[in-house]
């Protein structure tokens, strides 16, 4: 299965400031929206796993306002852990941890024994931002089969990016953002929603809601069935 290599080759993340902190401009955008959907769908206290956790913003933005959530951060690109370290330093919140590293095409997500048995059957809530588009197909497969492995019965998962819906018009931006991805990388690109409703399926999931979000994004919100 090919490797995750280029997902975190976000096109808009700025360079480390002299505390290794680096800023997403999105993040700030849309951190509120995300906060206030996880807030009203989350359980009063439980384990949260963030795939995917790119610059730490959302970490410790989000999870600094969720206490009683214990916020597990996880990252491909070793390389922006001191990123990730350095906001959840920042934040002062007792309940975000340093980040593991995950490769969401291996299996069992290449975790640690320990690490997995602390999250296997055992998780309330993933949230994966921004990785689907940028990367291959086989990324967003890995996604929900280690998804459909971790989270408990009626768990939820939430996945936030740009999708093409059937039934919706598509933006101009987001085509001009698709083509924008597959020039770069031909295995990129905003991905389709149908197929990925029938992914989760395949992997014991169901799409439940769709959240829209701002600049023409959606925060899919799926539950584990059984």
């Amino acid at each position: 299965m090919p490797s995750q290599t280029k997902k975190n080759q976000t096109p808009k993340s700025s360079s480390p400031t002299p505390d290794a902190r680096r800023y997403a401009p999105a993040t700030e955008r849309n951190r509120q929206v995300i906060y206030d959907i996880l807030k009203s769908n989350l359980p009063a206290k439980g384990k949260l796993l963030e795939v995917a956790s790119g610059t730490g913003e959302h970490a410790a933005w989000i999870g600094s306002r969720l206490p009683a959530i214990k916020w597990q951060t996880s990252e491909y690109d070793t390389d922006l852990f001191p990123s990730i370290q350095a906001h959840i330093q920042a934040s002062e919140a007792k309940n975000i941890f340093p980040p593991f590293h995950i490769d969401v095409t291996r299996n069992n997500w290449g975790l640690e024994v320990e690490q997995l048995s602390q999250f296997q059957n055992k998780t309330d809530v993933i949230t994966c931002a921004n990785m689907i588009h940028i990367a291959p197909w086989e990324v967003a497969i890995g996604l929900f089969l280690g998804a459909s492995n971790l989270l408990l019965k009626n768990g939820l998962l939430f996945v936030y990016g740009p999708f093409f819906q059937s039934d919706v018009p598509t933006a101009p931006s987001n085509i001009e953002f698709d083509n924008w991805l597959k020039e770069r990388d031909p295995s990129w690109g905003i991905r389709n929603l149908d197929d990925v409703k029938k992914l989760a399926e395949d992997h014991n999931l169901t799409l439940e809601r769709i959240h829209p979000m701002p600049a023409n994004n959606l925060f899919l919100q799926f539950k584990k069935l059984k």
